[in-house]
């Protein structure tokens, strides 16, 4: 059919025809539906006693009531809403209110969501659930992720057209290591985002359906979000979901050997870098990894410079790895500052809570470094470190590779091999 042809059928009332003509015609109106979602972990034995369990005492109490609360009113019909709390409730609330050591990043929050319950059938349900994922963000950065996923959930379903939430919601979950719970309300997100044209949730909600599908090692099944992702941030010009969803492809193709595809994600992900984005530091220090070891350093260090300044949201396993990364390859350009970075590696690993497997990592980065330096004294240490700590599996490799720096380190400084 012509776009003539379709702009004179437009705005027909479904089954009307032009005179003296008989058509078959369908209703194309997408059907809308949501997903299901799973609203309880199934080793609650109480509705949210897992909250009770990672923050115990007033506050404790008072956040599992809260939650209790928001979800009983969400699960109420609007005409019924007026008489859900008995008389006194909201007293109840303010006096438990007053028994807790509320923090102050939640203290408006809460107090909020206990007004907005007091009104009842005339609460703001927009209102509860911004407040509700306030809450779970706080929680979330306390490392209280069960309570963090009932808190996003109480805000979805109180909310029910808002795509954030069932976002949030599996992005806590799945932090929680309740997969299966994550993908359910991720999938309810897709469908809500589409619904209502929230395209940066979409994006998002495509994205981490990637991550939850890669945690379970299901390469066949994470690709294809991670690509409908990228594709949905690139037409919707959600930058951070596009960046996330590169490197997801970065990562997948890295695993798989293709380097070419790599490389060609590597790209993209900087091409859409946005430096306050969930995944930022993981990104920059994924990228300054894969420049380094193909030896590209030039485009590591770009990638070590942004990563300088978000270097406090890593955890400190990460920021050994920063750090000796930033030795290595400031060490290839001959840099005064390698030094310092190599001092201040070798000062992190003497941390005992370092895993070996990281130590090694670090302590090889640091054999590379001195072999670009031309040490020897201090490759001959960094590689006894890294011999030591390596991985059976690949002790003989690592052995040969740092054989091998050692007879390029010796050649070029003959006269260091010959005083040794």
């Amino acid at each position: 059919m012509s776009r003539i042809k379709r702009s004179l059928h437009a705005g027909r009332p479904h089954g009307e025809a032009t005179e003296g003509v008989q058509h078959r015609t369908r209703d194309t109106r997408r059907p809308w539906c949501e997903p299901p979602a799973i609203l309880r972990d199934p080793s609650d034995k109480l509705e949210g006693d897992s909250i009770l369990t990672e923050m115990q005492g007033n506050f404790g109490l008072l956040l599992w009531q809260t939650v209790r609360d928001v979800v009983l009113w969400a699960a109420t019909l609007p005409r019924a809403r007026r008489r859900l709390f008995a008389d006194g409730s909201a007293d109840g609330r303010l006096l438990l209110r007053a028994k807790s050591d509320v923090p102050s990043q939640v203290s408006a929050a809460i107090d909020t969501v206990h007004g907005m319950l007091a009104l009842s059938s005339r609460a703001d349900a927009s209102i509860l659930s911004v407040c509700c994922l306030e809450i779970a963000a706080y929680a979330r950065g306390a490392g209280l992720l069960h309570t963090a996923t009932a808190f996003a959930q109480a805000g979805a379903l109180a909310s029910p057209g808002f795509a954030e939430a069932a976002l949030q919601t599996g992005i806590c979950a799945a932090a929680a290591g309740q997969l299966a719970r994550a993908e359910t309300w991720l999938r309810r997100s897709v469908a809500v985002g589409r619904r209502e044209n929230d395209r940066a949730a979409y994006a998002s909600a495509l994205v981490e359906l990637g991550r939850v599908y890669e945690s379970r090692a299901d390469q066949l099944r994470a690709e294809p979000y991670f690509r409908r992702a990228f594709v949905a941030g690139r037409r919707y010009a959600a930058r951070s979901a596009r960046m996330r969803a590169a490197h997801g492809l970065f990562r997948l193709a890295h695993v798989r050997g293709d380097n070419v595809s790599a490389a060609h994600y590597a790209f993209a992900a900087q091409s859409a870098f946005v430096s306050d984005a969930d995944g930022t530091p993981a990104l920059l220090l994924d990228l300054a990894r894969f420049w380094t070891d193909r030896g590209e350093h030039a485009r590591a260090r770009a990638a070590l410079r942004r990563l300088s300044h978000l270097r406090a949201r890593l955890p400190v396993v990460s920021q050994l790895a920063a750090v000796a990364l930033t030795a290595r390859a400031s060490a290839g350009r001959g840099n005064s500052m390698a030094a310092e970075y190599t001092a201040e590696t070798w000062a992190m690993m003497a941390d005992p809570a370092i895993p070996e497997e990281t130590r090694f990592r670090a302590a090889l980065d640091l054999a590379h470094a001195a072999q670009a330096a031309g040490d020897e004294v201090a490759l001959i240490r960094a590689a006894r470190a890294a011999l030591t700590s390596a991985p059976h599996a690949i002790y003989p490799t690592i052995a040969a590779e740092i054989a091998e720096l050692r007879s390029l380190c010796a050649a070029a400084s003959p006269v260091v091999e010959r005083a040794s």
